[in-house]
């Protein structure tokens, strides 16, 4: 059977149109395609997926969902030391303070429990303490203020160190090959973008928007044996684009 060129260049669009698309698909950046798969998650409420490649939410319900986006900047990757190992070691040292300093104060607390319980009363009636017990009075007070100094320093060490884990953990998260990154030493690596998009707000209507895109990566070295992990790209932070000149 003959077909007309009309027929034949018609029954090849489609192959045509699927060839094109794969080659946009495939020339376009790595950060072209992790946001295009972040908003479409996002308008899905695909939790899951987000959970892989993001640390933030853009909630349909609140921020509204991006229809169309292009990337206009891309700042030069930023790199710092990781401060795991050392925020660990930190952390592990300021807990057997306040776990040594606990078992002294609690010793003393059992030498001199009735006297401290009798501070305790008077203090709690504001009266004046008996004045046998104002020497107890004194170190009890001493303990409680060296006691929140301990449990002060392991707050900080341990949000710091949490802090941290916030940024690099989610860049490493692999649940048949799980990694403890506080044994490493490595670097942690961000690049800002700022992107135009189209977003429909909540409320119905299409805005046009400029926003600012925080991307994050984690990348191990020095491990035990030798051991190097590479980290991949997470969303750590998006929001309205500064104004010009702000």
């Amino acid at each position: 059977m003959v077909r007309s060129r009309s027929s034949v260049f018609a029954l090849a669009l489609p192959a045509i149109a699927t060839v094109l698309s794969l080659t946009v698909a495939c020339s376009s950046a790595p950060e072209q395609q992790q946001l295009q798969k972040y908003f479409q998650a996002s308008r899905m409420r695909d939790n899951t997926t987000l959970a892989n490649i993001a640390t933030v939410s853009f909630s349909p319900t609140e921020h509204g969902s991006v229809q169309s986006f292009s990337i206009t900047t891309t700042s030069p990757e930023e790199k710092r030391p990781l401060k795991l190992k050392e925020l660990a070691t930190a952390e592990e040292a300021a807990r057997k303070d306040d776990e040594e300093f606990n078992k002294k104060k609690k010793a003393y607390q059992d030498a001199n429990r009735q006297a401290i319980e009798r501070v305790l009363a008077a203090e709690g009636a504001n009266k004046a303490v008996a004045k046998g017990d104002v020497a107890i009075q004194q170190a009890w007070a001493k303990w409680r203020e060296e006691s929140a100094e301990y449990s002060k320093k392991l707050t900080e060490t341990r949000q710091a160190l949490s802090a941290e884990r916030a940024l690099v953990d989610p860049s490493l998260y692999d649940a048949r090959n799980p990694v403890d990154a506080t044994k490493f030493d490595g670097e942690l690596i961000q690049k800002e973008l700022t992107i135009k998009a189209k977003v429909k707000t909540p409320e119905g209507p299409t805005q046009d928007k400029d926003l600012h895109v925080r991307l994050t990566r984690a990348d191990l070295t020095g491990g035990p044996d030798g051991k190097a992990v590479a980290g991949r790209w997470i969303i750590t932070h998006i929001s309205d684009a500064p104004a010009a000149g702000s």
